[in-house]
C-alpha cells in the first residue's frame, strides 16, 4: 500500500509539528465543479498524543500519498474524545465559497458605486479576474485569503458574459468552469513562504482509454459489486433564455431536448435569466448548458480496483471523462467526485478508492444513454436483488 502523510500546518500555513501519527482512518473526498457541497474535504482519526498540531482551531493540513500532494485545507471540526478524536476539514479550495464578489470589488461593500462586476471573455480569464477581485492579491486588503496566488490566463475554455453580484465566488467560479470545460483547484505550496496556489487544467475526455465497468463486460478496471445508479425525470427539456432588453423589446432564445421530451412524455420548462447579453451565440449556449445541467440524470457511483494499467491520479483524475460500462449500458461521463479512504490498523492497512460519475446536480446524474437505462431499469433492479 502506498506511504500516507498527514502533516498539520499553523495559522500562517506554516508545517507546525511532526506528521500526524497513530492515525486508524483517513478519508479525502475530492470533488470537480458539484454545486451545493465543498470542493473537498478530509477527515482523520487518531489517538490524541498523535494529533499534536490538528487539535487547535485555525490549524490545517498538508496530506500526501508518497510524493502526490492529495489535499490541503484548514479545519473546519475537531470531535474530541478522552483518548481518541476526530478532525474534519475542507480543501484550500473550498475557501472561495467564504467569499462573496462584490459589484464593485475595489470599494468597500458600504460605498459600492456599481450595481454589477460585468466580466466577458475566455472561461478562465472570467473566472481568474473574479478570484483576484475578490480574493487574490488584487482584492481590499481585508478580503484577501491567505498566500492565495492567482496564475495568468492562458485564455482556455470558451467565451462567457457573466454578471455578478453578491453570489458566493465559489458557485460563480465552478458554473464559469463547466461551461468552459475547466477544473479549478487550490493546494498548499512552499518557497521562501508557505501559500496556496489556484491551478487551471482542462477536462479531459478519456473515455477511448480510462473504462470501468463489471467483471461481465469488457473494461480496463473492474468495479466492485457495491455499484448503482438512479434514474430520474429531467429537471428542465425547455430552456427559455431571456437576454437584455425590456417589453416587448426584451431578446429570447429557447432551446429544446425533443428526445428527453419523447422518452419522459412531459416538458419541463425552465427561465435562464441572461439579460447582461444580447449576443444570440451567448443566449444559445446559456440554453445549451442550462439543458446538460438538468437532462438525462442519473447517478453511476462504484468502487474502484487499480490495475496495472489504470491507476487513479496516474492515469485519470476527478473531472476527467471516462468510460463506464455497466450491464451492458454505456454511461460514460464526467467523475465528480472521488472517495479515498484508507484503513491504517495495525497488521491490516487497505486502502478503498470510489467514484461518482454523472452531471452537477448530486441528485441528478447525466448518462448519454437516457433511452437504454429506461428500457434495462427493471432488469437491473432484479438484477440487484439476487
Amino acid at each position: 500500500m502506498a506511504t500516507w502523510t498527514i502533516q498539520p500546518r499553523d495559522k500562517n500555513l506554516v508545517r507546525s509539528s511532526d506528521p500526524v501519527r497513530f492515525w486508524s482512518q483517513l478519508v479525502v473526498i475530492e470533488r470537480h465543479n458539484v454545486t451545493g457541497a465543498a470542493a473537498g474535504t478530509w477527515q482523520v482519526t487518531a489517538r490524541n498524543e498523535g494529533l499534536v498540531g490538528l487539535l487547535t482551531a485555525g490549524a490545517g493540513v498538508i496530506i500526501t500519498c508518497d510524493d502526490d500532494l492529495r489535499m490541503s485545507g484548514p479545519v473546519t471540526s475537531i470531535q474530541r474524545g478522552p483518548t481518541v478524536s476526530t478532525v474534519s476539514g475542507v480543501s484550500d479550495t473550498a475557501v472561495l465559497g467564504d467569499r462573496i464578489i462584490y459589484p464593485d470589488p475595489t470599494q468597500p461593500i458600504t460605498a459600492q458605486p456599481a450595481a454589477y462586476d460585468n466580466r466577458s471573455g475566455p472561461a478562465e480569464t472570467v473566472l481568474l479576474g473574479y478570484v483576484n477581485a475578490n480574493a487574490g492579491p488584487g482584492a481590499l486588503t481585508a478580503r484577501r485569503v491567505q498566500g492565495l496566488r492567482v496564475p495568468a490566463s492562458q485564455g482556455r475554455g470558451k467565451n462567457q458574459s457573466i454578471k455578478g453580484r453578491l453570489g458566493l465566488l465559489s458557485d460563480v467560479v465552478s458554473d464559469v468552469a463547466e461551461s468552459g470545460g475547466l477544473h479549478v483547484d487550490i493546494v498548499h505550496g512552499e518557497d521562501t513562504a508557505p501559500y496556496r496556489q489556484l491551478n487551471v487544467r482542462t477536462v479531459r475526455d478519456l473515455t477511448s482509454n480510462i473504462r470501468f465497468g463489471s467483471a461481465a463486460d469488457f473494461t480496463g478496471s473492474v468495479i466492485g459489486q457495491d455499484w448503482s445508479y438512479t434514474l430520474s425525470r429531467p429537471t428542465v427539456t425547455d430552456a427559455i433564455v431571456a437576454g437584455g432588453g425590456q417589453g416587448v423589446n426584451r431578446l429570447f432564445n429557447e432551446q429544446t431536448d425533443s428526445t428527453s421530451e419523447a422518452l419522459w412524455s412531459a416538458k419541463v420548462e425552465q427561465l435562464i435569466d441572461q439579460r447582461q447579453t444580447t449576443d444570440v451565440s451567448e443566449l444559445q449556449q446559456a440554453g445549451e448548458d442550462a439543458l446538460s445541467d438538468g437532462a438525462n440524470p442519473v447517478s453511476v457511483s462504484f468502487t474502484i480496483t487499480d490495475s496495472a494499467d489504470i491507476r487513479y491520479r496516474e492515469d485519470w483524475r476527478v473531472g476527467d471523462k471516462v468510460g463506464v460500462f455497466i450491464d451492458g449500458l454505456d454511461l460514460s461521463n464526467v467523475v465528480r467526485e472521488v472517495t479515498t479512504t484508507v484503513q491504517a490498523q495495525t497488521g491490516s492497512p487497505s486502502e478503498t478508492v470510489s467514484a461518482v460519475v454523472g452531471s452537477r446536480d448530486s441528485s441528478n446524474w447525466v448518462t448519454k444513454s437516457n433511452a437504454d437505462v429506461a428500457r434495462k431499469l427493471k432488469q437491473l433492479q432484479q438484477l440487484q436483488t439476487i
